[in-house]
């Protein structure tokens, strides 16, 4: 669901929000916004990012609680208990929407049923990376030679079971190829193994990349998004080197509990996509490699399904778990 259409919607939002009729009574108080991962990363970023826009442009007042641990489950977990009176929201994302329901033997939330789906907001790529001195001047070349030596390509990732190493499952399973899987517990080694020629190439997120690439140490290959990501606009993405349709992404949207009123749905979600067509939150978004996405309610909602299906039958495929 990319923001082609983001302008249109977003006028449709800044009409319905005025007649909504909350502005007087909602939001009652400062409203907590959950992140379930620890302060600094991507997620947290994105949230600070928006939320500082929301409490500019709306005047609300906004309290971050990040709550990490096991892979964003718990964070969810408290934000899926919450009242649902629209004074406690959360941020999202791939991992503890789509990933883990699978992933992990158990959970202690749905996150098709306990949740209420309010925007997308933003997206990322995973990024195929080799050293400077790699033998592989391009993804082709790349593919071909794990064609010729199934399971013999090494490829780091931040862990099993990640958007990085799934993402590369769903594209083995389309394209008929088999890689080394070598996972790390979390980005840093796996990009600096890539860096020292240990592994041949890397899948990281974009933002775990983008400074290597800059710097030259690593050679972006491809990008798994649909179309380019306006950070790396030479490195084509999978789908254009003839692999129609595919498309991976690490994305983040906002959610509360579950049965939140419509007129709550409908002002926070009007108000996330009058943030969204900030110019400068557009230029921070994408200055760490993301998309701005945005849009309605229910096209979130059939988002969220279709991400937890794939990712889903992704993660069978892989065979990862987590206890």
């Amino acid at each position: 669901m990319k923001n082609n259409a983001l302008k249109s919607i977003a006028c449709a939002a800044l009409l319905i929000l005025p007649a909504v009729g909350m502005a007087q009574s909602y939001p009652k108080g400062s409203i907590d916004f959950i992140v379930p991962f620890s302060a600094g990363g991507g997620t947290d970023f994105a949230s600070r990012v928006l939320t500082e826009k929301l409490s500019e442009q709306q005047g609300w007042n906004f309290v971050i609680e990040n709550r990490g641990g096991a892979g964003g489950n718990i964070g969810l977990s408290q934000l899926a208990r919450a009242k649902n009176d629209g004074q406690v929201m959360g941020m999202g994302q791939t991992s503890n929407m789509a990933i883990n329901p699978t992933l992990y033997a158990s959970i202690p939330y749905d996150s098709l049923n306990d949740f209420t789906p309010i925007a997308l907001i933003s997206s990322q790529p995973m990024v195929l990376a080799v050293n400077q001195n790699s033998a592989y001047e391009d993804f082709e070349s790349l593919v071909a030679a794990a064609r010729e030596n199934p399971g013999k390509v090494s490829m780091s990732t931040p862990g099993s079971g990640t958007v990085s190493h799934l993402s590369m499952e769903v594209f083995s399973d389309q394209a008929d190829v088999e890689f080394m899987h070598v996972p790390y517990p979390g980005a840093a080694q796996a990009v600096t193994d890539a860096i020292g020629g240990h592994v041949d190439f890397v899948t990281a997120s974009l933002p775990s990349l983008l400074s290597h690439i800059r710097s030259g140490s690593l050679k972006a290959l491809a990008v798994t998004s649909a179309e380019r990501n306006a950070a790396l606009p030479d490195v084509p993405s999978i789908a254009e080197l003839g692999y129609e349709g595919f498309e991976a992404s690490d994305w983040k949207a906002v959610v509360g509990p579950a049965g939140l009123p419509d007129d709550v749905v409908a002002t926070f979600n009007a108000a996330i996509n009058q943030a969204l067509q900030d110019e400068r939150l557009i230029e921070t978004i994408e200055s760490e490699g993301s998309t701005v996405e945005g849009g309605s309610a229910d096209e979130l909602e059939a988002y969220l399904q279709a991400e937890y299906e794939r990712w889903a039958e992704a993660v069978s495929t892989s065979g990862a778990t987590v206890e």
